[in-house]
C-alpha cells in the first residue's frame, strides 16, 4: 500500500481545487442546569422536538435518536459527545457577518428554550457547573468509540471524560493547496497571541489555567497516540513536509463488520505497513491538533475557547483577516522573536500563555498584538464584507493584554453562569 499517496489524497487533493473565499463556523457552549444538578436528558433531548416543529429536518439519527438537525441555511444543532455541550455548527460560506446574521437569532431561540426549562447556555470553555454535573454521553458509535478509548487508555489521567465538559470555537478557512504550508507553519505560530486574547477555560480547580483545554486534550489518552493533539511546531514549505508530519502521527481505531474497533495506539506508516490495514481505515483516522488540515478541504483553527455569547465570532473574524494578510504577520512575528531573543517552540509558547504568563515584556506584547490585530482588520477590508466589526471585542483585549478567562477568575461559579449565559 502506497500510505504516502493514500495521506495525500486523502488531507491535501481536496485542497487542490479551493480558493480564498468561504470560511465555517462551529460554535460549542456548555449547558448546565440552573438547579445545580446534573443536565436533564429530557430538557437536552427536547430542544431536537422544539426545533423540529419549526421547520428542522434530522440529518443524522442513531436508535431511533436524533443527533443532528438543520434547517433550510443548512446550520446543524448538535450535541457534541455529551448533553452538556451544545454545538451550533454554521454552514460555511463567503461572508462572516451573514453567517453571524443567522447565528445570534438561533442562540437565543435556543437560549430562550433552555431557560424556560431551568436550563442554560454559557459562553465559556470550561463547564462552570462541573461539580454538579455527571458526564451525560450522547449515544452516538463514533463518541462511544472515543469515550471507550478515552477510559481504557487513560486510567491516569485527570478527567478521562473530560470531553463531556469542555467547549470550543473552531473555525474552517478555504485556502489553496499552494499556499497550505504557509498557513499552516503561520497558524502553529500564532497559537501563543491566540491564547492571550482569546483563552476563556479556567481550569476546574482554580489553580491558574486560563485555557484549562490545552491541558486536558494533552494529557488524556489522546496523549499516547502519536502526535494527534497539542500544537503545531516547526515550519512546513512543502506539500511534501505537509505529507511527511501526517505519516508522523497515529490511529487508534478502525470499523470491522460495521463496527469500531480500539486498539494501542500505533503510528500510520507502522498501521498502513501491517496485513489487516485496509485503504478504508484512514477514513477513521482522528486528530485534534491546535490547528488541523481536514478530510474536508480546510484549515482548522481549532484551539480557540467558547466566547462569551456576544464575542462568538471575534476568533473567527481574526483569523479570517489573518488569512489575508500572512505576509505581514509573518514579518512582524519575526520581528517581534528576533528583538526579544525568543527562540522558544510553539508548544512552549502557548503553554508560558495558557497558564496566564507573559513571553515578554507587557508592552511589547502589547504592541505584537494591537499591531496583529490591525493587520486583521486590515485583511477583512480587503474582503470588502463589513466583517472587521466582529473584531471589535479584541481591541479592549489587546489594550488591556487581557482575555475572559483571567475575568473569570475574579467571580464564582454562579456569578459566571449569570454573566456568560446571558444574552
Amino acid at each position: 500500500m502506497d500510505t504516502r499517496k493514500l495521506i495525500y489524497d486523502t488531507f491535501l487533493k481536496p485542497f487542490e481545487k479551493k480558493q480564498y473565499g468561504n470560511v465555517g463556523v462551529e460554535l460549542e457552549f456548555p449547558l448546565v442546569n440552573l438547579s445545580k444538578a446534573p443536565v436533564d436528558e429530557a430538557v437536552s433531548k427536547g430542544v431536537f422536538d422544539y426545533f423540529l416543529q419549526r421547520g428542522f429536518k434530522v440529518e443524522l439519527e442513531e436508535n431511533g435518536q436524533p443527533l443532528f438537525i438543520t434547517n433550510s441555511d443548512g446550520d446543524c444543532l448538535s450535541y457534541d459527545n455529551s448533553y452538556n455541550n451544545f454545538e451550533f455548527a454554521m454552514n460555511y460560506g463567503d461572508n462572516l457577518c451573514r453567517i453571524a446574521e443567522r447565528f445570534f437569532p438561533l442562540l437565543e431561540e435556543v437560549q430562550a428554550y433552555f431557560k424556560r426549562c431551568g436550563h442554560s447556555l454559557v459562553g465559556i470553555g470550561s463547564n462552570p457547573y462541573k461539580k454538579y454535573a455527571d458526564k451525560n454521553h450522547v449515544n452516538f458509535s463514533t463518541y462511544n468509540m472515543v469515550d471507550e478509548y478515552l477510559t481504557t487508555f487513560g486510567k491516569n489521567s485527570p478527567y478521562p471524560d473530560f470531553p463531556a465538559f469542555l467547549s470550543s470555537a473552531q473555525t474552517h478557512l478555504d485556502i489553496p493547496l499552494s499556499d497550505l504550508p504557509y498557513a499552516y507553519t503561520l497558524f502553529g505560530r500564532l497559537d501563543f497571541v491566540r491564547g492571550l486574547i482569546l483563552s476563556n477555560s479556567p481550569d476546574f480547580e482554580r489553580e491558574g489555567y486560563i485555557c484549562y483545554r490545552d491541558y486536558l486534550w494533552e494529557q488524556s489518552a489522546f496523549s499516547l497516540c502519536p502526535n494527534i493533539t497539542g500544537k503545531v511546531d516547526g515550519e512546513f514549505k512543502t506539500q511534501h513536509d505537509l505529507v511527511d508530519y501526517i505519516m508522523s502521527k497515529g490511529m487508534f481505531n478502525r470499523i470491522r463488520n460495521g463496527k469500531y474497533e480500539i486498539f494501542e495506539p500505533v503510528g500510520i506508516e507502522e498501521y498502513f505497513a501491517r496485513e489487516d490495514a485496509r485503504e478504508e481505515d484512514i477514513e477513521c483516522y482522528l486528530s485534534f491538533k491546535n490547528v488541523e488540515i481536514t478530510r474536508r478541504g480546510t484549515l482548522e483553527i481549532r484551539s480557540d475557547c467558547a466566547q462569551p455569547f456576544p464575542d462568538s465570532f471575534a476568533p473567527a473574524a481574526f483569523s479570517l483577516g489573518i488569512l489575508y494578510n500572512m505576509n505581514k504577520v509573518e514579518r512582524l512575528l519575526d520581528s517581534f522573536f528576533k528583538e526579544e531573543g525568543i527562540e522558544d517552540a510553539n508548544t512552549y509558547l502557548r503553554e508560558k500563555t495558557t497558564k496566564g504568563e507573559f513571553i515578554a515584556s507587557k508592552n511589547s506584547l502589547n504592541e505584537l498584538i494591537s499591531k496583529i490585530l490591525e493587520y486583521s482588520e486590515e485583511g477583512l477590508l480587503k474582503r470588502g464584507k463589513g466583517e472587521e466589526k466582529l473584531l471589535s471585542p479584541l481591541y479592549r483585549r489587546c489594550m488591556l493584554l487581557s482575555c475572559p478567562g483571567r475575568v473569570a477568575y475574579r467571580y464564582s461559579d454562579d456569578d459566571i453562569v449569570t454573566m456568560y449565559g446571558y444574552y
